[in-house]
């Protein structure tokens, strides 16, 4: 959890909330407000019509969000277990070799953590950990077995290898994708005009209506910093972890 992010969003977002809320009471207190009193009822429609369009789009883009998210944490988790395998069995080969694997995994595993996992959260790969992942698989591929016995261990810390490579490449995947620029717009344009009707709405109790504008209002601030954050698992507030790959060194 990073609460540096999580205090600069809500001071971000406390600050917008508070001018809306000022700008609501200024609004209200003058005889603009007495232009929308005949409306009431249009303006009922329209909330109810736009608030449902809001929360189909908003459950579905968090369907898509919460499931990309949850699969780069498996894929973390799959790639780990394999690697740890990798170490497992390479203690069963010649010490020079096992020494060499767990070098290989060392550098690879620090890359991830280092270096890796900055570059994902800008959307981009990063050939510094390309090239070591590649220097792994080099290891392992290139290893002389000692005897027909290492010989059967090495196809089997081949296959390990391959396995990593698979799941590697899956969560780099699912790591760069991302919310398509028009939908997360169109869910933001949706987010506005529902709070700008309720802005509008003229309510009989000026309290009651300043209290049901800045609830509203919160939601919908609070439901953008969740979308926004889980569309990129490793930068935000809430971040997918590498303490698996840090547990590997």
């Amino acid at each position: 959890m990073n609460w540096t992010a999580i205090s600069s969003q809500l001071l971000a977002r406390g600050a917008l909330l508070a001018a809306a809320v000022v700008g609501y009471g200024f609004l209200h207190s003058t005889s603009l407000s007495e232009l929308t009193t005949g409306d009431a009822e249009g303006l009922n429609t329209l909330i109810l019509l736009m608030g449902s369009i809001y929360a189909v789009m908003y459950a579905f883009v968090i369907y898509v969000i919460w499931g990309q998210f949850t699969d780069v944490e498996k894929f973390v988790m799959r790639e780990c277990y394999s690697l740890d395998d990798l170490l497992r069995f390479s203690q069963y080969i010649n010490a020079d070799s096992s020494r060499a694997i767990r070098r290989s995994v060392t550098e690879y595993s620090h890359a991830v953590t280092h270096s890796e996992w900055l570059t994902l959260g800008k959307r981009e790969k990063d050939p510094a950990t390309e090239k070591c992942f590649s220097m792994l698989m080099t290891v392992v591929i290139k290893n002389v077995p000692a005897n027909a016995e290492e010989k059967e261990i090495q196809q089997r810390l081949i296959d390990i290898a391959r396995e990593a490579g698979e799941h590697r490449d899956e969560r780099i995947t699912k790591s760069l994708t991302r919310i398509p620029p028009t939908l997360m717009g169109f869910v933001h344009a949706m987010s506005v005009a529902l709070g700008a009707l309720v802005f509008f709405y003229p309510f009989h109790n000026p309290r009651a209506g300043t209290a049901c504008f800045a609830l509203v209002a919160a939601v919908l601030i609070l439901a953008n910093i969740v979308m926004t954050d889980l569309d990129n698992p490793f930068n935000g507030v809430y971040n997918v972890s590498s303490d698996p790959f840090s547990r590997l060194r």
